[in-house]
């Protein structure tokens, strides 16, 4: 591997160049893309070097090439991770203000996840003043199966999906993981009827959680507002409200992000 130095920093010079190919790209004013010798000309490049950068990009989806006009452009897999960027950044903007406030009026732990594949990562989080208080660490990972959010992610993806991630295990974490796929898919239907989930202690011991779902403009499930506080101070009754304060904020969410309840009749 080649490695140049620039601005104090060690910077992968390959790697460098195959970004560089795709800032061309998405500055051209050429509709239909660049030939290998209009991109060699503005990159700089040597063509062998540069066939070999944009044969790279093309089997990760990031640069198409057009065979009858042999013309290079931005790949579908680009907008897949500014898509995915985008989203990300725009909940946690749209979302803190709902949730900074659901912090304070519950005085828990109050975090914002998204799904990622049969995880669910936090992205945002307001911890608690308490005394006694919980805690998660923006980028951490937690299995869907075993907790509130993961289940409020579960509980509208299609069936397949649900399949899919149930089957690649569901041990148990304490005497209260659900374990078995059967039981999860009636629990997930519970779910659904009463738009939030609970982990009753399912994956730490002397933890509960409640979470409900934000829903897009599209109707789909981009995320979830959870809330997370000791059993010790968490009864049923009130993990029942702070189920429905999640609900109440995740509406709030959802109607800023342009989703539209749509009532029958």
């Amino acid at each position: 591997m080649i490695y140049a130095k620039q601005d104090s920093d060690i910077i992968l010079s390959t790697l460098d160049k195959g970004l560089h190919v795709l800032e061309i790209l998405s500055v051209t004013d050429a509709p239909a893309g660049l030939t290998l010798t209009e991109l060699g000309r503005a990159a700089g490049m040597h063509r062998t070097t540069l066939f070999r950068i944009l044969a790279t990009l093309q089997a990760r989806g990031l640069v198409a090439r057009d065979d009858a006009t042999d013309r290079y452009r931005l790949g579908i897999g680009v907008l897949t991770l500014a898509s995915a960027l985008l989203r990300d950044i725009d909940i946690r903007r749209v979302a803190r203000p709902a949730l900074r406030a659901l912090s304070r009026r519950t005085q828990e732990l109050v975090y914002l996840t998204v799904l990622d594949k049969a995880e669910v990562v936090t992205v945002e989080r307001f911890d608690s003043d308490q005394a006694i208080s919980l805690r998660t660490d923006i980028g951490s990972r937690r299995p869907t199966y075993c907790t509130a959010s993961g289940k409020a992610f579960l509980a509208y993806l299609p069936a397949e999906d649900v399949d899919r991630i149930l089957q690649l295990g569901m041990p148990a974490l304490t005497p209260r993981t659900i374990t078995s796929p059967e039981v999860m898919r009636h629990h997930l239907e519970e779910v659904r009827r009463r738009g939030f989930a609970w982990d009753d202690e399912e994956r730490l011991e002397g933890v509960r959680c409640v979470a409900a779902p934000v829903f897009g403009g599209d109707g789909s499930v981009g995320s979830t507002v959870s809330i997370a506080a000791p059993s010790l101070r968490t009864p049923w009754e009130r993990l029942r409200q702070l189920g429905e304060e999640v609900c109440a904020t995740a509406a709030e969410i959802s109607r800023q992000l342009g989703f539209v309840t749509r009532n029958a009749g």
